[in-house]
């Protein structure tokens, strides 16, 4: 970090490697919290549940909540792996 007067430059560099950080700890959370679903409805993806749901093996509001967190974390999950990529390209 260099200050220029009131303001402080950071390099590209500094900025790429705590994003990375900050992406890769959330995608350590998120996978680990699916996981825990997953392993909840002995499913390893949120399409088998909702076809569980659909099928009436399970029912309930914890259920629905729990569908819509697998559904959020799948498609974020993926999200934070394309940003990753995209930080490492950048590192190229």
């Amino acid at each position: 970090m260099k200050g220029t007067g009131n303001l402080i430059t950071v390099d590209d560099k500094t900025i790429v490697n705590s994003m990375e950080r900050v992406f890769k700890e959330e995608l350590e959370d998120m996978e680990r919290d699916l996981k825990l679903l997953y392993e909840k409805y002995d499913v390893n993806h949120s399409r088998l549940l909702a076809d569980k749901v659909s099928a009436g093996v399970y029912m309930g509001e914890e259920i629905l909540r729990d569908l819509e967190d697998m559904e959020y974390f799948e498609e974020n999950i993926e999200k934070l792996r394309a940003y990753l990529r995209d930080l490492n390209m950048k590192k190229i």
